[in-house]
């Protein structure tokens, strides 16, 4: 019985199984085209691993506003400063380089794993399943290792160059090795100028590196591995003689590079076109003044039509880059013009290097203006795609936008250039992480410049903090261009965005949102003039803090204090409302104790003091017209009349003439804060504090009364 059950069972999933590859078999796609009943499917589109994942994004579309993919996707976590974003990309990479480090110099504990049974044993020593070389430890050679040409060839193939060199010497030289592989050690030699690579793993790293100028000049290392390879050579092969000259010609040993082509070209050894990019590219170090250098030029273009070699875009390059090294004017700007247009009748278009030389050589910062971005940016617009072929394409969006910002101050030609940056994959063009921020630099501050209010916030919108974290200067044109459009409440959010980016503590930077806030302040609405009284609160209290951080670090950094004006305007705002006469003082103490620079102004603190007498702060009004008349200011006098007349209720006559008469009995008939402003009064009207001429006033009149008597 129980059998019986067992046979059925199986039975019914063997049923089940043919009925699931039937229906497989039906669903699969006919590869012709034709049918025996009438239906002709279309045929089968090979698809690869992230078509279905490329085309869902497809649907969504991208979110400029959104952080970059590496940080994580959450508003506490992504970072909004440079400082913190190069920090967060660098720490993670440093875990891959430890990771690296520790498989390195623990190679032992990668080769073999011991928990895998017997039978997923693939090799010897590998058996992860799959195989990866990059994630496997690399050999170590020393004088003990045993070596063969195969360990040479595997150096070679992945430009371990110090190792290649060592395997080199442990096999005893060129003499030991084949002919092919002896070639290809040379141009590993040649290439890399005897120098171990920098390594392309660590993408952060390069990322964000400091831009560095490529050093144009003579770095070849002569009589190294490299000439001794060569020279032992025999016969000397073409493959050879353009490897040691593209070599030389790369790192400026341009006058030994002539030679050897000068010398393959009598012994009727021919030369690639490679080769001759890379004389055109050095032809400068031959001859002095631009005639000469152009007429080698023309004469070294000659040479490859005699010799049959078809140019490339390379040549295109080589031509233009010498061309924009050798300074600016209209005689290389019509022979740059004439080879662009010589090579466009060859069937060749310039690339993003050619149109970036073109800029270098047109657009100079103190030269004339010459638009010939517009016809560039039209020419790539009509193009279906960008394709990088040089390392200098990257250079290309930086340069046109600087010319767009400096040159030719024309907002609608960099958003023509910016849209071309974002079509398609154009923004891997952009090129690293210093040069995307000037990029952005240029971009905003043209956009602040010459655009409407209204495309620059969105603009500003959509870049900042997460795409770009404005720099100093460009913070400084986003205040003035918020300050001309009178936008009080963005003014106020700039702040928050200063303390975000890290540029609160620039005191400069603060200085000129305070003095944009002062300006915009009256035209605003309450709710509006109530946020802009809280920065200045907020910016006063940040200033305090950072002062007694160094207090108690004992940083060597001295921290930017807010200058005398600042403070003032900080007085202006906190005692223009109600209920921020706390910091109104503070900041006025801050100007009594001599802790900040400049000088002060005068208005704002006469300004408080009427304010405070008006709404019953007599202790702060006799404060502030005491600093005026103590430090000497002409608007001393009026303030103390004002103030004083505030507090007693009396008009300006009465109170002048109260003021006049200076009478012994003011010190025991007015309260505290108004002996003050009396004071201060006297001292600003002589110089002398009431009670020091008191005395001798008094005396004087007991006398006269006494004889009066």
């Amino acid at each position: 019985m129980y059998s019986n059950v067992v046979m059925s069972r199986q039975w019914s999933r063997l049923a089940n199984v043919c009925r699931s590859l039937s229906s497989l078999e039906g669903q699969k796609l006919p590869q012709t085209s034709t049918s025996t009943d009438g239906i002709s499917p279309p045929p089968r589109i090979p698809r690869g691993p992230t078509d279905i994942l490329q085309a869902l994004a497809a649907t969504v579309g991208n979110d400029p506003t959104a952080a970059h993919y590496k940080y994580h996707d959450d508003p506490f976590l992504i970072p909004l400063s440079n400082f913190r974003k190069r920090s967060y990309a660098l720490s993670a990479e440093a875990g891959r380089k430890a990771a690296a480090w520790i498989r390195d110099e623990h190679a032992d504990l990668f080769t073999i794993r011991e928990w895998d049974p017997p039978m997923k044993m693939k090799e010897p020593y590998f058996n992860a399943d799959p195989k990866i070389p990059a994630f496997a430890p690399k050999p170590i050679y020393n004088d003990e290792s045993k070596v063969t040409e195969d360990d040479l060839k595997y150096t070679i193939e992945n430009a371990l160059l110090e190792d290649a060199i060592k395997v080199f010497e442990l096999l005893g030289g060129e003499a030991n090795i084949s002919d092919k592989l002896k070639l290809s050690f040379l141009q590993l030699l040649c290439f890399y100028n005897e120098k171990e690579p920098i390594s392309m793993e660590w993408l952060e790293e390069r990322w964000f590196s400091a831009a560095t100028k490529e050093r144009h000049a003579a770095t070849w290392k002569l009589g190294g591995l490299a000439d001794k390879i060569f020279a032992a050579m025999d016969p000397k092969t073409p493959e050879a003689y353009c490897a040691i000259i593209q070599g030389m010609a790369k790192y400026f040993q341009a006058e030994r590079a002539h030679t050897l082509a000068q010398e393959a070209k009598e012994n009727g050894i021919p030369l690639s076109t490679n080769v001759y990019n890379a004389l055109l590219g050095c032809i400068g170090f031959l001859k002095e003044g631009v005639t000469l250098r152009i007429d080698a030029l023309k004469s070294l273009l000659l040479e490859m039509n005699e010799q049959g070699l078809s140019p490339n875009s390379g040549t295109l390059n080589a031509c233009l880059k010498s061309l924009s090294a050798w300074g600016s004017g209209k005689v290389l700007q019509t022979v740059a013009l004439q080879i662009v247009a010589d090579f466009k009748q060859l069937g060749i278009e310039p690339s993003l290097s050619a149109y970036y030389y073109l800029l270098c050589l047109f657009c100079k910062e103190q030269g004339p203006k010459i638009d010939i971005l517009t016809s560039i940016i039209t020419d790539l617009e009509n193009r279906e795609s960008l394709k990088p072929t040089d390392a200098v394409d990257t250079n290309f969006f930086i340069t046109a936008m600087g010319v767009c910002s400096n040159h030719l101050q024309d907002i609608n030609l960099a958003e023509r250039l910016h849209k071309l940056l974002m079509k398609d994959d154009n923004y891997k063009l952009v090129g690293d992480a210093y040069k995307e921020s000037i990029y952005y630099r240029h971009f905003v501050t043209v956009a602040c410049r010459y655009a409407p209010f209204e495309r620059t916030t969105e603009l500003l919108d959509i870049l900042v903090p997460n795409v770009y974290v404005p720099e100093p200067s460009v913070m400084e044109e986003i205040i003035k261009t918020l300050e001309v459009a009178g936008a009080g409440e963005r003014l106020a959010a700039a702040w928050a965005q200063l303390v975000v980016s890290g540029l609160a503590s620039r005191a400069r930077l603060v200085e000129r949102l305070l003095a944009a806030l002062v300006r915009c302040a009256e035209l605003q609405e309450e709710d509006v003039k109530a946020k802009i009284r809280g920065v200045a609160a907020d910016i006063l209290k940040y200033g305090q803090m950072l002062e007694e951080r160094e207090e108690n670090d004992d940083s060597r950094t001295p921290v930017q204090k807010l200058s005398a004006t600042a403070l003032s305007h900080v007085i202006q705002l906190c005692g223009s409302g109600e209920g921020m006469w706390s910091e109104a003082e503070a900041a006025l103490r801050r100007l009594r104790d001599d802790r900040a620079t400049g000088v002060p102004l005068a208005a704002p603190v006469a300004d408080l003091a009427t304010r405070a007498a008006a709404a019953g702060e007599h202790g702060l009004a006799a404060m502030a017209v005491t600093y005026l008349a103590e430090y000497g200011f002409e608007e001393a006098t009026a303030a103390c009349v004002e103030t004083l007349g505030l507090m007693l209720n009396r008009s300006k006559e009465e109170v002048e003439k109260l003021l006049e008469e200076n009478s012994p009995s003011l010190a025991t008939s007015l309260q505290s804060s108004a002996l003050e402003i009396v004071r201060a009064y006297n001292t600003a009207k002589t110089g002398v504090p009431l009670q020091d001429s008191g005395s001798s006033t008094s005396s004087d009149s007991g006398n006269e009364s006494s004889d009066d008597d």
